[in-house]
């Protein structure tokens, strides 16, 4: 027997198994990554449909709604009147001068969100100090020493059960005044907040739950909160993919306060946006991993619409290549901004799947958390871009940002959590991880 030639076929055969198992995990690994970018591939042929879309917008007839070249834009699927508002260019006023900084308006923590009264005068913030504040901004304006830091130290606080991630106020249209803010947390409760002057033995705007009872809760936390513009209805949105429709009565006297939840809807996804448009009687929303916006008749017995964000790109109407994650009307009411995570902001028609404009030139995937404003004219709209912390101001009918501001001129030195502009006024808030809110005011 040849031993020395059995050793020898054994070490073949071990080295050829060995080589085997390294061949198979190279296998698995080359399949999965096919996986990857076949997923890629479908989405690059979203996009470049997408394009096609718009160069054709730009070179067709007048009468599909195009932008003839030469006056720049881009304008997608717009017929008939859609979009008519953003022929011309916008008059060079918007909010751009970081006119108040609020340092530590939650101590060492982060504020998470931000909103302004319907009348403008007064200031929500919630953070990750599980407490929302209600703060006079305007007194940061006297030219008095410490102004701003007196602002701060004014504020009613209110603590929740957990971090605040969300807030809004009832509108005053309700006919009933609701001196009423609601605040949504990390644990998925909902406080329902009684503010106003003298409440709770405070000199200037004091502050206090209603009642244990008031709190409305959902499974996972609650990524938004909103409150129509014509009844005392809330509807608050999680990540548990459900929304929950809420009637608040006027708080009595002795703080007690009467609600009623009158309906509750499932999606099949974490609930990412969402808002009323100006009726009050329509909510718009957007669910993870769908391709659609929900519309919501409140008045029609919750009857949902669906429309197609995926608008004139066809065999994609099922496809999902970005997230919705935050939505806001303009001032008419006649468009809707979407924030999306792939560095895409669009302009809606409210109502349909007509892309108005598609707005480029920011940064912000999946990691970041996207936020627009609109001007009150409704020509420009502001967002945040991560790349670099600042704020970006677009003019709509242009298609082009005409301003960014960065921590250079005043802007956040940390990535902007949230953004929102007064209904009333060109005033728009941010709150940021750099620990500060700002107001931003028309430059002078």
């Amino acid at each position: 027997m040849d031993l020395l030639g059995d050793l020898g076929t054994t070490d073949q055969l071990t080295s050829a198994r060995e080589e085997n198992r390294i061949l198979k995990k190279r296998v698995e690994d080359l399949t999965e990554s096919l996986k990857v970018l076949m997923v890629e591939n479908e989405s690059l042929k979203v996009e470049v449909e997408i394009y096609r879309s718009e160069a054709s917008a730009q070179t067709g007839p007048k009468e599909t709604g195009a932008v003839p070249p030469g006056q720049g834009g881009i304008q997608t699927d717009v017929v008939g009147e859609a979009g008519d508002d953003f022929v011309t260019g916008g008059d060079g006023v918007y909010p751009a001068d970081p006119a108040v900084t609020l340092r530590n308006v939650h101590g060492h923590s982060n504020p998470l969100c931000c909103v302004l009264h319907p009348d403008g005068s007064l200031l929500a913030t919630g953070g990750a100090d599980c407490y929302l504040s209600l703060s006079q901004w305007g007194g940061a304006l006297s030219p008095a020493e410490g102004a701003a830091e007196k602002v701060v130290r004014d504020a009613a606080r209110v603590r929740c059960d957990g971090p605040v991630i969300t807030v809004a106020f009832a509108s005053e249209g309700m006919g009933s005044k609701l001196t009423v803010v609601a605040a949504g947390c990390m644990d998925g409760s909902v406080k329902l907040i009684r503010y106003g002057q003298g409440i709770g033995g405070a000199v200037g705007i004091g502050a206090h739950i209603l009642t244990t009872t008031t709190s409305i809760k959902h499974m996972k936390y609650v990524k938004c909160c909103c409150w129509s513009t014509s009844s005392p209805i809330l509807a608050t949105a999680s990540a548990d993919g459900t929304i929950q429709f809420t009637r608040v009565g006027q708080p009595a006297e002795d703080g007690h306060v009467n609600i009623e939840k009158v309906q509750t809807l499932h999606l099949p996804g974490p609930i990412e946006a969402m808002c009323f448009l100006n009726s009050g009687n329509t909510l718009v929303c957007y669910a993870r991993d769908t391709p659609y916006l929900s519309y919501f008749n409140l008045a029609e017995g919750y009857k949902q619409t669906k429309f197609n964000v995926n608008a004139g790109v066809k065999g994609f109407e099922e496809h999902v290549s970005f997230a919705i994650m935050h939505l806001v009307p303009s001032p008419d009411g006649k468009y809707l901004a979407a924030a999306t995570d792939t560095s895409r902001n669009i302009i809606f028609e409210a109502g349909s799947s007509k892309i108005v404009r598609n707005l480029y030139g920011h940064k912000n995937d999946g990691f970041s958390t996207p936020k627009i404003a609109w001007s009150s004219s409704g020509q420009y709209l502001i967002g945040n871009t991560q790349e670099d912390n600042s704020i970006c101001i677009w003019d709509i009918a242009a298609a082009t940002i005409v301003r960014r501001i960065d921590d250079s001129v005043g802007g956040h030195t940390g990535l902007i959590r949230d953004m929102v502009s007064s209904p009333t006024s060109d005033t728009v808030i941010t709150a940021s991880y750099d620990k500060t809110v700002k107001v931003w005011l028309c430059e002078v």
